[in-house]
């Protein structure tokens, strides 16, 4: 009888052991995935306020303060050490422990007007700002690639000392993105198709 106790005993220690060895390499920002499945591009918004790091340290540089609920991009598929690569609204680190998944809401918003509907051409996504100044408050980001609506049709916008053209967003959140400058070829957004 002592044998089977001590053989019981012996397979509980190494299931435990297993067990921590899964729980400490999972991330909490993320739901599990098969290893195959790829969460590079994909939202999380922050629980509270926090940062983006430049290294996968709390003591490292801070490349800009996030507030809670603001959204990023993930930029790697696994974290490593407790942070995690973003992409947008800047390249750095985010504690995981601070992600949580991004919401749509309750209630879906009716699609928009296809006249105020354009797409992120930036490939490094765009930063979403309170107000048209690269010294206001971060709302947010969209990524390269994804959709943005006007407010208006023919576009708000308003041109910053330095050149830049500012266009009013709606959605994904309400805010001013830098739609390039005075002068100067391209733009940061074109028309939906």
């Amino acid at each position: 009888m002592n044998r089977w106790h001590s053989s019981i005993a012996s397979l509980a220690v190494l299931a435990v052991a297993a067990g921590v060895e899964s729980l400490s390499t999972s991330l909490p920002a993320t739901a599990q995935t098969p290893a195959a499945a790829s969460i590079v591009g994909q939202c999380r918004a922050t629980k509270q306020s926090t940062a983006i790091f430049a290294q996968r340290s709390a003591t490292s540089a801070v490349i800009a303060p996030l507030a809670a609920n603001q959204r990023v991009t993930l930029s790697e598929n696994g974290g490593t050490d407790g942070y995690i690569g973003v992409s947008s609204p800047g390249t750095g680190f985010v504690q995981t422990v601070n992600l949580k998944p991004c919401t749509t809401g309750v209630n879906p918003t009716p699609p928009p007007d296809k006249g105020v509907c354009r797409r992120v051409s930036q490939p490094q996504g765009l930063i979403i700002r309170q107000q048209p100044s690269t010294t206001s408050a971060i709302m947010g980001g969209a990524d390269f690639n994804s959709q943005i609506f006007l407010t208006t049709t023919p576009a708000t916008s308003k041109t910053s000392p330095d050149g830049r053209i500012w266009v009013q967003v709606g959605r994904p959140l309400a805010g001013w993105v830098a739609n390039g400058f005075t002068n100067s070829a391209g733009s940061n957004l074109v028309f939906c198709q």
